[in-house]
């Protein structure tokens, strides 16, 4: 369940799916070869210069971007 924006230096709490952004990525475990869905939010704020993006291994991060849209830098890896 999501509580609050994915940003660490954020962690602005969910109230409205209409307010940012919502992430949804497959997570597969080694044991199972069913996988899930984690969900992350980024708020309106985070959304508009962040965004999470699934990198080698399958694992999330958050990522900065340009105001073009593409992807700039990590951020961190959640």
């Amino acid at each position: 369940m999501v509580s609050q924006c994915a940003n660490p230096r954020c962690r602005e709490p969910f109230i409205y799916y209409r307010h940012g952004k919502l992430f949804s990525v497959p997570r597969g475990t080694a044991a199972s070869t069913r996988a899930t869905i984690e969900h992350f939010w980024l708020c309106q704020s985070c959304a508009e210069s962040m965004a999470i993006e699934v990198r080698h291994g399958g694992n999330p991060s958050l990522v900065s971007r340009w105001p073009s849209g593409n992807m700039l830098q990590l951020e961190y890896e959640l």
